[in-house]
């Protein structure tokens, strides 16, 4: 099953970037260069495509602006990466030609042609920046309220339920172990703050042989309970995939450990996910204190304000989108599309001739 993610997000601190983690087990990158609307997604999809149709597993990465475009594509069995390493993720080889290379797409692009449109790509470049910075701003105001009810919800939790909680959660641990291996955390996203919205990747995600939902919110000690379950996996042995919160990318949201086909999952009500029906379901709400209740009406206030904030946000970034939809209309106007497909087939043929079978 293809596993879909976001690499990098929109934050209430601007963009934040996990795309050093797409390539996890040292697999060779392609760096794709070039502007807007040159064809890095396309180009993506055609050789996960092509890897897909050989047997390989490939992790989609997405693009937080417009999550039906490639930011990335993994395909670790054949240990080949390639990431759209233009801004605001830039990146270069590590060890370039001897192991990872750079192809450049913007040569393919008709320098005349898009030439003609030098001011006005100027202004929309300075438009898209302040549309960014004015949907952060939205940001940054909706994950303030956003931690009063976080800071509410901690007032009135009962730390001694949390804590057997937890220890329940980690008896899944037991009699599990990897010696001699040091475990390794991979942070990504599987949701995003986008143009359309609140936007999640776990359905891609939920194919573990066992699952536990953390039903809860902010605050409410689900972000302690995952730190606690990486921490003890990663000293056994295993590897984990950190899924964090774009609102606030240093708190985990998920936890994936995959060698023991173990998923913890967060359930909130920004990203209200459906899971298997086996799952197993841990209500954080049953943590909280009676004193909870008077403070209702004060909660209910501050989830409108953040929609209201964050709501904002997600339209002015739509409207940053369509600047950058126009923007790729000029580079497209200027691209030599035949010349360019010729370049992918031949990287494709030769990493597919590469690669030894799944």
């Amino acid at each position: 099953m293809s596993q879909h993610y976001f690499p990098g997000g929109n934050t209430p601190d601007g963009f934040f970037s996990y795309f050093g983690n797409i390539p996890f087990h040292g697999e060779r990158t392609i760096c794709l260069k070039g502007a807007s609307g040159c064809g890095k997604s396309t180009f993506m999809r055609k050789t996960a495509a092509a890897f897909e149709a050989r047997g390989f597993a490939v992790e989609y990465f997405h693009c937080s602006n417009d999550p039906k475009s490639l930011d990335g594509v993994c395909v670790p069995g054949a240990s080949l990466c390639i990431v759209d390493a233009t801004a605001p993720h830039v990146q270069d080889p590590a060890v370039p030609v001897a192991h990872d290379e750079i192809f450049n797409m913007a040569a393919f692009i008709d320098p005349s042609t898009v030439a003609q449109h030098k001011d006005e790509l100027s202004g929309l470049a300075r438009q898209k920046k302040q549309h960014y910075e004015a949907a952060y701003g939205y940001l940054a105001a909706a994950r303030a309220v956003y931690q009063n009810n976080s800071r509410l919800y901690a007032r009135f939790l009962d730390r001694a339920k949390l804590n057997a909680a937890a220890l329940e959660a980690l008896s899944l641990l037991e009699g599990s172990n990897q010696p001699g291996r040091a475990g390794r955390s991979r942070g990504l996203f599987a949701e995003a703050l986008t143009p359309d919205g609140f936007v999640h990747t776990l359905d891609s995600l939920t194919d573990q042989h066992m699952i536990v939902v953390l039903h809860g919110e902010p605050g409410m000690g689900a972000d302690e309970v995952l730190e606690q379950l990486r921490r003890a996996a990663n000293l056994r042995g295993f590897d984990c995939l950190r899924l964090c919160c774009p609102l606030d990318p240093g708190r985990p949201e998920h936890l994936i450990i995959p060698a023991l086909g173990l998923g913890f999952f967060t359930k909130s009500r920004l990203w209200a996910a459906a899971f298997p029906a086996h799952a197993r379901v841990i209500d954080f709400a049953d943590f909280l204190g009676e004193g909870i209740e008077k403070h209702r009406e004060e909660i209910a206030y501050n989830d409108a304000m953040f929609d209201e904030l964050s709501g904002r946000a997600v339209r002015t970034l739509a409207a940053q989108r369509k600047l950058h939809d126009r923007a790729e209309e000029i580079y497209i106007a200027g691209m030599d599309f035949e010349g360019l497909n010729r370049a992918c087939d031949e990287i494709i043929a030769r990493e597919l001739a590469a690669a030894a079978p799944p």
